[in-house]
């Protein structure tokens, strides 16, 4: 399919003053609002078939501020960081995104400092980006190596050969945190290194935690120990001791407000658990929990309910920040605090919702209008709020369960689905090889122009 520009005879004209729309974050849910922006207010053209550049639009700017100049698919960065083949093609230039270079769009390459109800200040600048709408996507935070410092594409090549050559170099590794991550992780280094020594260690008596089943997680620890991982639960890592090393990550400046930028990986490492039982390792990577942004985010709530919490801010159905002070600001993804799991798909899904609705909003003109409700995979409405909220290691309710697959390696998969844990024989000819990555790339319409029809 050939990708031509809009010409010039299919501009708007110019109404007013331009509305002005910021999306604070990139990946997933930012794109993904991007995007339904992009064919809600720019694709309006009757004859916009997807081929070509949407016609310019003057009435309308939207501004995507990423301290990164790419999309990196997280899912796979498991596998990609011990699969270097697999791991260059994680990251997407912005640049290879057709539809974001439309001229009604701006991405701003930046580190956010604070958001305000009214405007977003970025680092090393006395610029107050102003807004008008505001979609928050800043997601959670992990420390290096699954946090990713990189902020450019050279970077994130270079980031990537690092990591595969301390894994080459290392005999024996140690992952400690046996969350989705630290789980995903320990399976595919053993994986791919089968001649390597890999413990998993997590504090619980069973791997990730969260709304999942006990079925689930035992099935979990039989692929593990079926692969060869080696598993340590119940215990927590309490000493930790390990060589100075020269390859840490020089990115500290905003370290305090990003902790991908610290790396946690370890070399020729002395571990000591809570119950006394001291080992070496040549590599420890530590996948212990994320670290939410909701520092950096000055919105003070107007009633007497608390706006954020440890789940993230507080969302409605709608994906609008739940109180009435900021009904022009919605969060997505994993920085809200949807009643789901945290996961790409919810972060696409929800991104477009927030969207859809802005643009529902902007051409209501005033009017009272229904917006749309984030929906789940199989398309019914998901609730905001925390009445329906799934704290981690609990449920709300006994029956009150969140789908989630796990690769582990590149042979098994464990899917807990609506109705229970898939049989092991299913689950694993439902493994995706890429982790995904096509379908993602597909959704968030990476090379080609987004269409109504592939909604």
């Amino acid at each position: 399919m050939q990708l031509l520009p809009a010409t010039q005879k299919d501009t708007m004209p110019l109404v007013g003053n331009p509305i002005r729309i910021a999306v604070a974050g990139g990946n997933y849910g930012g794109l993904s609002a991007v995007k339904s922006l992009y064919l809600k207010l720019l694709a309006t053209n009757p004859d916009y078939d997807g081929t070509k550049q949407a016609p310019p639009n003057p009435n309308v700017n939207i501004t995507l501020i990423d301290r990164r100049d790419g999309f990196v698919h997280y899912l796979g960065l498991m596998r990609g960081i011990s699969n270097p083949d697999y791991g260059r093609q994680l990251w997407v230039p912005y640049a290879d995104i057709p539809w974001l270079q439309h001229p009604s769009i701006t991405i701003r390459k930046n580190i956010i400092l604070r958001i305000t109800a009214t405007h977003i200040e970025l680092a090393d600048s006395s610029e107050k980006l102003e807004f008008d709408y505001l979609v928050i996507a800043m997601g959670l935070s992990r420390n290096a190596p699954i946090g990713v410092a990189a902020s450019t594409e050279h970077e994130y090549l270079e980031y990537i050969r690092r990591y595969h050559l301390l894994i080459q170099d290392a005999s024996s590794i140690a992952i400690v945190g046996g969350g989705a991550v630290g789980t995903e992780m320990a399976a595919e280094l053993k994986s791919g290194y089968p001649d390597k020594d890999v413990v998993l260690i997590h504090s619980r008596d069973l791997p990730v935690q969260g709304p999942f089943m006990d079925e689930f997680r035992q099935e979990v620890v039989k692929v593990l120990h079926k692969i060869g991982v080696k598993t340590i639960f119940g215990e927590r890592v309490t000493e930790e001791s390990a060589v100075k090393d020269d390859f840490g990550l020089a990115h500290v400046k905003h370290s305090a407000i990003l902790p991908e930028l610290i790396d946690m990986v370890k070399r020729k490492a002395t571990l000591i658990t809570s119950s006394g039982h001291k080992m070496q390792a040549d590599l420890v990577i530590n996948c212990i929990g994320a670290k939410s942004k909701s520092s950096l985010i000055d919105l003070p709530s107007s009633t007497d309910n608390l706006l954020f919490s440890s789940h993230g801010i507080r969302v409605n159905k709608n994906m609008q920040v739940d109180d009435p002070k900021y009904q022009h600001i919605f969060a997505v993804g994993d920085i809200s605090n949807l009643a789901v799991a945290k996961h790409a798909g919810a972060a696409i899904r929800s991104g477009g919702t927030a969207g859809d609705d802005i643009a529902k909003l902007i051409n209501s003109k005033d009017k009272l209008v229904d917006l749309g409700q984030m929906k789940s995979r199989d398309g019914k409405n998901k609730g905001g709020g925390d009445e329906n909220r799934i704290g981690t290691g609990t449920t709300a309710r006994a029956t009150e369960y969140s789908r989630i697959k796990l690769e582990l390696g590149e042979h098994y998969c464990v899917i807990q689905s609506d109705d229970g844990v898939v049989p092991p024989e299913a689950a694993s000819s439902m493994s995706s090889p890429d982790i995904m990555l096509s379908i993602v790339k597909k959704e968030l319409a990476v090379g080609k122009y987004p269409s109504f029809f592939e909604r």
